[in-house]
């Protein structure tokens, strides 16, 4: 601690080499940190709007909490008295996920002013995973994560976790569980359009994929165990429902008829599919690289029927359920028997109480939103249709933005209220439950007291519902934030004070039993999966107009992709100077030295990309690593225009983002997943 009168400052990061799970890895982004905390481009100050939005150059002015609490709760009960309070709309973005007391108090103070439409990042990175889930288990938070100690062959499509760890399975070091795979005889292949990172030979062997092409992979592979005789009937009679409705699915897609389609030969096909089949515990997982296309939500199902179907759901070395200190899957259960409403737009549902995040711009222009609260967000940058979103904000009569940074949605603020990082307010890693090969709970205590003016989200809401006289966690000072992550605690036995008292603030849990799928995680009728939910049945002829689409699609067709980068998380971390490498200062367009052949480019050439629904300007580099045909470009960038941030305009990028749809029609109807990778573009030269 610091002397009286001296200020508290963080002097460097490191692993911590005795904690029982992590062992001292740590991501480098993490260990960089402190640049951000130490940001002098940082929001630190309550700050107030004093020129018109239709201003390129917006003007804040600094006040202080109290008046600039007192002001936002008097622009939302004006906005509601004059609106109702349907017209206040909230945006969450990808940091709360990390912030337990942040996301909790976000969700309160929503509901508290009885908010509606409600958006978030979810529908641009998992939604469809919580969809099928719900379709496929009766829980939206059930989701099988690879037995990684035991398995003998895993199958790892659209991830990449040397780049980006592993979404939806949260473990310390995955490529040194890949490594474990593959020095105990096992096999990993990964399913990808790029000869990935994590493809070596120590690690795995990748099979290059058409882009958006996943599901019919899938449909082909459990198509070839079927017909194999490959499957496990005793298992599938044991634990699933509808498996008939499932097999007639898969006729459609044999491998002959699909080969063609997905890029992978028929024989490969089989190889794998009887690979899987007859491993001695196989486990398959998938991320966003197919998340994200058209029919994320069928490629979730299929992925858990490759599981199930042969016997490997639920089974040591297979795909296992880890609640860890509490189990989640018992409160994902759908509130009603249909998701789906008529809405202004058609038909739409909610997932996890979202709407579809390419539909918000829409509800501005629609006047159905007439003031928003982002936190933690950038939707200018991180959604499709930034021009869109960009008039459309310009348009609403009231924005409040938390947040750590002044991106480029606060330009179109009204209020710019600073948020605490994760050294500066205690917290527990909520967001891991259910998802953890070794599960763990710990408890993280602020290093450093709040920074200049910053306060943490929690404080935040709750001073403004205490000056509108609603119920808040500032009236009662006994009241905890971290309150409803403590009950979950005490479930299994465990409190604050024995983290506190052990080794890296952590209690290691039971190793996950592959019986508790079934036994606790499973919530429907007679804990039985059901092989063809309502949402698939919904989705079928959709899926077949979308194959015929593929067959007829001319051969040189360009499709672009999502490429991770080591030096960035979407659209936060560009002002980091130790993460401007020299080959993350852009991001240029991937493409294969075919393609640059055929185009007649070369690498460094400046470019116009163009789709249906956008065009930008770009620089080209050669990327053997590529499937020829599919080009890669890294989204969340696009920092020109906002010269608060110093060094991220200085290296702005291209906002990729602008070649994606946006509006009705752009996202997956079944869980609201945006339509983000696979897109089809032209590339042209430059004048």
């Amino acid at each position: 601690m610091p002397s009286p009168g001296e200020t508290e400052k963080i002097i460097k990061l490191l692993p911590d080499n005795n904690h029982p799970i992590h062992k001292g890895f740590a991501c480098h982004k993490g260990l960089n940190f402190i640049e951000l905390h130490n940001d002098p481009d940082r929001l630190n100050y309550p700050q107030v709007r004093t020129n018109a939005k239709s201003s390129h150059d917006p003007i804040f002015e600094t006040v202080s909490w109290d008046t600039a609490v007192q002001s936002v709760a008097e622009r939302i009960n004006t906005l509601q008295q004059q609106h109702g309070s349907d017209a206040l709309g909230f945006y969450i973005g990808n940091p709360s996920a990390f912030n337990s007391t942040g996301r909790e108090a976000a969700r309160k103070f929503a509901t508290s002013l009885g908010a509606k439409y409600m958006f978030g990042s979810g529908t641009q990175d998992c939604s469809n995973k919580f969809a099928a889930s719900e379709g496929i288990f009766g829980t939206a938070n059930l989701h099988p994560i690879p037995d990684y100690k035991h398995t003998q062959y895993l199958l790892n499509i659209g991830s990449n976790p040397k780049i980006s760890h592993a979404s939806f399975v949260h473990m310390s070091d995955p490529m040194g569980a890949l490594r474990n795979i593959v020095s105990r005889g096992g096999k990993v292949v990964h399913i990808n359009p790029r000869n990935i990172e994590s493809a070596t030979k120590k690690t795995g062997s990748a099979v290059q994929i058409k882009p958006d092409t996943d599901v019919y992979l899938l449909a082909a592979l459990l198509h070839s165990i079927y017909r194999q005789g490959l499957h496990d009937q005793a298992w599938i009679a044991k634990h699933a429902h509808n498996v008939d409705e499932l097999w007639d699915f898969v006729q459609d897609y044999p491998a002959s008829r699909v080969a063609d389609v997905v890029g992978i030969s028929a024989h490969e096909i089989e190889t794998i599919a009887a690979e899987f089949a007859q491993a001695q515990g196989a486990s398959i997982h998938m991320s966003t690289g197919a998340n994200m296309g058209r029919q994320g939500t069928f490629a979730y199902w299929l992925v858990q029927m490759m599981s199930l179907v042969t016997g490997n759901l639920g089974r040591r070395g297979g795909n296992i359920y880890s609640p860890g200190y509490f189990v989640a899957a018992s409160v994902g259960k759908p509130k009603q028997t249909d998701p789906f409403f008529e809405s202004e737009f058609g038909e739409m549902r909610r997932i996890a109480g979202s709407l579809p995040g390419n539909l918000l711009a829409d509800h501005i222009e629609a006047g159905l939103v007439k003031g928003l609260v982002c936190m933690s967000g950038n939707p200018v940058l991180s959604m499709a249709g930034e021009s869109r979103l960009k008039n459309a904000f310009a348009k609403l009569e009231f924005m409040l933005v938390v947040d750590i940074y002044p991106n480029a949605t606060s330009l179109y603020a009204d209020y710019l209220l600073p948020a605490t990082d994760w050294l500066e307010r205690p917290d527990i890693n909520s967001v891991s439950v259910g998802l953890q090969p070794e599960p763990y709970v710990q408890y993280a205590p602020a290093v450093v007291s709040p920074q200049f003016e910053r306060r943490p989200e929690w404080q935040i809401f709750a001073g403004i519902q205490q000056a509108l006289g609603l119920p808040n966690l500032l009236d009662d000072p006994t009241s905890d934030p971290m309150a409803r992550t403590i009950r979950q605690l005490a479930s299994c036995g465990i409190n604050l004070e024995q983290l506190t008292s052990s080794t890296s603030n952590t209690v290691c849990l039971e190793e996950p039993d592959p019986d508790q799928l079934f036994g606790i995680g499973v919530q429907l009728k007679d804990a039985r999966a059901d092989c063809m939910p309502a949402i698939i049945v919904k989705g079928r002829a959709t899926c077949t107009e979308i194959f015929q689409q593929l067959q007829d699609e001319d051969e040189h067709t360009y499709k672009l992709i999502t490429l991770r980068t080591n030096y960035m998380v979407n659209s936060w971390l560009h002002n980091l100077p130790a993460l401007k490498r020299k080959q993350a200062l852009d991001n240029p367009l991937h493409l294969h030295p075919h393609d640059l052949q055929r185009l007649e480019l070369s690498a460094g050439e400046e470019v116009e990309v163009s789709s249906a629904h956008g065009r930008i300007i770009a620089k080209v580099v050669e990327d053997n690593d590529l499937r020829p045909g599919v080009v890669a470009m890294t989204h969340g960038w696009g920092h020109a225009n906002n010269p608060r941030l110093s060094l991220a305009s200085n290296h702005p990028g291209t906002n990729v983002n602008t070649l994606l749809p946006s509006g009705t029609g752009s996202y997956d109807p079944l869980s609201n997943m945006s339509f983000m990778t696979g897109i089809t573009v032209n590339i042209t030269a430059t004048a």
